[in-house]
């Protein structure tokens, strides 16, 4: 299980930065790898990470990659609930106080963990903490993009991520909440390509 989640892992971070082909060549190792037949109440799940692996594998896009590996987090959900699991994360300071385009970056970031825990958990806790830091966050534009151009393509990815969080506040279902994980899953990779790393 820990190999599992190390990979989905390395698979989520793979796709924020828009590698597709490192996200790919992982999923396909999740989607072979052999798993200890003594878990017997694990196996229907791992049989769906593995569906879910080879989805991620085959994706023609960047946005299939994103949606399955978003499912793959509530596929390991349903396996900590099916077998009364409590996964320990880490408790990381909430807010970034500072205004600035580094700072205001670094609450996205806070706040994506805590969805991603959500799933992962599943955690009702973690994943509306998320989802309350991405809505509430403040766009601030004057400030966010004081080290990168406010170009109209960058300015859309920013207000569509803040949406995000609004939906991901309304949504009920690990389903509905897995698509819109996806979804800022690919904003986060299409900002990052618009971005260039020496403006960040």
């Amino acid at each position: 299980m820990k190999d599992h989640f190390t990979t989905v892992i390395i698979i989520r971070d793979a796709l924020i930065v828009g590698n597709l082909k490192l996200a790919k060549w992982n999923a396909s190792f999740l989607a072979k790898h052999e798993s200890d037949s003594a878990l017997a109440s694990w196996i229907m799940h791992v049989d769906q990470l593995r569906a879910l692996a080879t989805k991620v594998a085959d994706a023609p896009s960047l946005e299939v990659a994103t949606t399955a590996s978003a499912e793959l987090a509530v596929e390991c959900g349903r396996c900590h609930a099916a077998n009364a699991v409590t996964p320990v994360f880490p408790t990381v300071d909430r807010r970034v106080p500072a205004s600035g385009f580094r700072p205001h970056m670094q609450r996205h970031q806070w706040a994506a963990e805590q969805m991603w825990d959500g799933l992962i958990g599943p955690s009702e806790t973690r994943w509306n903490d998320g989802v309350a830091e991405l809505a509430e966050t403040p766009l601030g534009q004057d400030s966010i993009f004081t080290s990168a151009s406010a170009t109209p393509e960058i300015t859309k990815l920013a207000t569509d991520v803040h949406a995000l969080g609004a939906e991901g506040r309304k949504a009920t279902s690990w389903n509905e909440r897995a698509a819109i994980y996806g979804r800022l899953l690919t904003s986060c990779a299409a900002c990052h390509a618009a971005i260039p790393p020496a403006t960040r």
